[in-house]
């Protein structure tokens, strides 16, 4: 190859300028420049090989601690760790903090600053700032002119970290009143392209044009997953409900929506999708919900095909399972998380399907939403899980007992059991 025969001095300069990722990528195809990256300072520096997960943040609003006033805050969280620590994540987040604006709790003076002008030397700013920093889970502010000057400087920053990290997860995070800030950031990233080599997630509420929003050239490679939820200025009603990305992504989510999905939807229009969570209302019927269940049952899945559908209140998990054969199914109380009288248990589900995947079942009741049913392959099954399950209300013994009494004799031994049949989880 040619790159054997070139002077490494010659090559350190061309591998410095390089993303990291392509860093790693080429030092790994020949031995001589492997060990000589290795050895050299600031390439050895590059080959630690951060893994980052960012979250853009536009348009956030706080309260000053001080005057009490509401100000507008633009973010750029990450969260990172060493490519060979999967368990050890770190975070630091930077701040774009406005001339003249009020401070809040969050900011203070202990808080280490960057000067704008670092962003325009992006080696020296890294090496001599960030590393540093984000082995301390160091939270950053950056002091900014106007509103215009920030986005400008979190664009920068954001490609910056584009090329000194390996960019495993990258979410963009709008609110209601978000969407401005977003246009005038996306004008400097369509003029400045991220070398944003994945697929990223996106939460926007419901009054997007789609079709505008999605031209951005850092949506060029598409999306991983999509969140819409209600602006409540906008209402309820999804006018796009129908639209291409939904079908292409592979995980779509919709909260407090007045959705016009129907069952065959689920199979049809989403037919590809791994993770949908209808966590609004539908024109799903319940009996419909247990020929979902009947479905997961019968017809062979992809193991990380996830379904989370709004229900009415006060159903429980088997009542969805009236249409298993009940030696294919298993459930399971848990204790929730309450002590005195609002100790109660919650009951799950494991259901093995023909083909022996095995699937959980269980009943989510998030505050603010109505409840839903989560079905998902046991292969994903946490600890977190069920912590999330145990925070929540749900159906007291006395009520677990009388959805169970129809059940035999075996199958009641199935439900009755305490939480310790779980201890590999609790």
């Amino acid at each position: 190859m040619i790159l054997d025969e070139l002077p490494l001095e010659l090559m350190r300069e061309v591998l410095l300028d390089l993303p990291t990722v392509d860093i790693i990528q080429t030092v790994k195809c020949i031995r001589r420049l492997y060990h000589f990256a290795k050895a050299d300072k600031a390439l050895g520096r590059r080959l630690q090989n951060r893994v980052f997960d960012l979250r853009l943040r536009p348009g956030k609003y706080k309260r000053c601690a001080d005057c009490g006033k509401f100000v507008l805050r633009l973010y750029l969280d990450g969260k990172f760790r060493q490519a060979n620590d999967a368990a050890q994540w770190k975070s630091s987040n930077f701040v774009f903090l406005l001339k003249g604006d009020c401070k809040y709790d969050y900011v203070d003076g202990l808080t280490p600053g960057i000067e704008p002008s670092l962003l325009n030397y992006p080696s020296f700013l890294y090496e001599g700032h960030l590393l540093g920093g984000f082995e301390n889970e160091t939270s950053f502010t950056i002091n900014n002119g106007s509103l215009d000057e920030a986005i400008v400087n979190c664009g920068k920053l954001f490609n910056i970290l584009m090329k000194f990290c390996v960019v495993r997860k990258f979410k963009l995070d709008l609110e209601n009143n978000d969407y401005q800030m977003w246009e005038q950031m996306n004008a400097f990233f369509n003029a400045n392209p991220p070398d944003l080599r994945i697929q990223p997630c996106i939460s926007i509420p419901s009054n997007i044009n789609l079709d505008d929003f999605l031209t951005s050239s850092i949506f060029q490679n598409g999306l991983a997953e999509i969140a819409i939820f209600t602006d409540y200025h906008f209402g309820r009603i999804l006018p796009n409900a129908y639209h291409e990305v939904f079908r292409r992504t592979s995980s779509v989510s919709f909260f407090r929506m007045d959705l016009p999905y129907t069952y065959k939807d689920l199979f049809g229009f989403f037919k590809n999708t791994k993770k949908l969570s209808l966590r609004s209302a539908t024109h799903i019927t319940d009996r419909q919900i247990s020929q979902l269940v009947q479905h997961f049952y019968e017809v062979k899945q992809d193991e990380e095909r996830t379904f989370e559908i709004m229900i009415g209140k006060g159903f429980l998990v088997k009542d969805f399972l009236r249409l298993i054969p009940k030696k294919a199914y298993k459930l399971y109380l848990k204790r929730n998380g309450f002590v005195g009288p609002k100790r109660k248990w919650i009951i799950w589900a494991e259901m093995t399907d023909r083909f022996d995947g095995r699937w959980a079942l269980m009943i989510m009741a998030a505050r603010s939403y109505c409840p839903f049913l989560r079905i998902f392959n046991m292969k994903y099954l946490t600890k977190d899980n069920l912590i999330e399950l145990s925070n929540q209300s749900g159906p007291d013994q006395s009520d677990s007992d009388q959805s169970d009494s129809d059940q035999s004799d075996s199958d009641q031994s199935d439900s009755d059991q305490s939480d310790s049949d779980l201890s590999d989880f609790d």
